[in-house]
């Protein structure tokens, strides 16, 4: 027992860190949305700017979105089909899946959340079905995210499972050494900041036949040509040994998940990963106004609009980078992690950035190890220069109180 997830011992140790949260009032904040990522408290009518939302370009709330989710049901006059996709499925679906499968040059299938895409992939490697029907070594990354993570007791049913430090590539070669058939599980970009050593992966891809599996929920969009990513984008095309999975609500701004499979036209996974692959086998779809929002995202990929949002979001990134100082300035990603140590601390000023007009998730066990808690800052396109600059002070002069 507990050889890979132990959620007593987690919840034991993890849970004083939420009552604190909750109880500073940074919990459960209901509000109303009031566009871009501000927000205003029901309870209170406080108003605040997001700066952990993970709408890096802002999509969830452009017009053509929000219009393309509304007309989608209004269109079909449901909101489900009310049935597995095996059986019955909506046009829009199938639209939905060819226009990501064109715009990312992949063969893409989706499902209700990245945690559901990563739920359905990770067996199938697993048991070989992706390689020579020989189930591989399947080696975590200790940082891969807690839905890749939590796969790992089903992951062990069909073969063995090691876990390497994070982004050590040298660890890794050392088991593609001894082991004829390795697959490597990490993100694309972390969620805590970072991303993986993509170029270096590639190399044991080429020289040991690496098979890759990469989370890219925080890469896709935000980076690459018509948002392709960081893995895409160093991959060139994606190829028969690596797989990707992704949110489509973070920098894509619709809803749900996908699978990038292969390359386009790959029919036999295609077949293999839906008659097969848990969610995509039971009723864990985008419902009909997610499809809309997908199909809405993918035309505006294809624009020189999301050019420009990749580039204001640039721009902030370098402005946050010169105001404050931490371990990922000058990655060109959005994600910032502001360390504190403590956790009591990193709740206090939180909350004392809250009551200044400015929400940052606290950080703590079990997303990040006892004692390193911190605030996880997400830039995004729509934030204000005066925004940043505002927030950076009060983070050097809370900071330091």
């Amino acid at each position: 027992m507990h050889s890979f997830l132990n959620i007593k011992k987690s919840a034991r140790i993890s849970d004083g860190f939420w009552d604190v949260t909750d109880k500073a009032g940074l919990f459960d904040v209901v509000v109303a949305g009031l566009g871009d990522g501000r927000h205003r408290t029901l309870a209170d009518g406080h108003e605040f700017v997001n700066m952990s939302s993970y709408s890096y370009l802002g999509l969830d709330t452009h017009p053509k979105l929000v219009r393309a989710a509304a007309d989608a049901v209004l269109a079909e006059g449901a909101l489900n089909t009310s049935t597995s996709r095996m059986r019955v499925r909506f046009g829009a679906l199938k639209d939905a899946e060819a226009a990501l499968s064109e715009l990312f040059d992949v063969e893409a299938v989706t499902v209700n959340s990245c945690a559901a895409a990563a739920w359905a992939t990770l067996p199938l490697v697993a048991s070989g079905l992706f390689t020579e029907d020989e189930p591989p070594l399947m080696v975590f990354d200790k940082n891969a995210h807690f839905c890749l993570n939590a796969m790992k007791p089903s992951v062990a049913d069909e073969t063995e499972v090691a876990v390497v430090p994070h982004n050590d590539v040298e660890a890794l070669e050392a088991l593609c050494k001894q082991h004829k058939r390795v697959a490597y599980v990490a993100d694309g970009v972390y969620s805590t900041g970072g991303q993986a050593p993509v170029g270096e992966l590639l190399r044991l891809q080429e020289k040991y036949g690496l098979f890759l599996v990469f989370d890219e929920a925080h890469g896709i969009s935000t980076v690459g040509r018509r948002g392709r990513g960081v893995v895409l984008e160093e991959l060139g095309q994606i190829n028969d040994r690596t797989i990707v999975i992704t949110s489509l609500n973070k920098g894509f701004g619709a809803s749900g998940g996908a699978i990038f499979l292969g390359r386009r036209g790959s029919q036999w996974r295609l077949d293999t990963a839906q008659r097969n692959g848990g969610p995509l086998m039971w009723s864990q779809r985008i419902n009909t106004a997610g499809l809309g929002g997908v199909l809405a995202s993918a035309e505006l990929h294809r624009t020189d609009e999301l050019t420009r949002l990749q580039q204001r979001l640039q721009d902030n990134i370098a402005l946050f980078d010169r105001l404050v100082e931490t371990g990922e300035r000058g990655d060109g990603l959005p994600i910032r992690f502001v360390r504190v140590g403590s956790e009591d601390a990193t709740v206090r000023l939180a909350q004392d950035l809250f009551r200044h007009g400015f929400y940052a998730s606290p950080i703590f066990f079990p997303i990040i190890g006892r004692g390193k808690a911190g605030l996880r800052i997400m830039l995004r396109a729509g934030m204000t220069t005066a925004e940043i600059e505002r927030f950076a002070a009060l983070l050097g002069k809370l900071g330091e109180a």
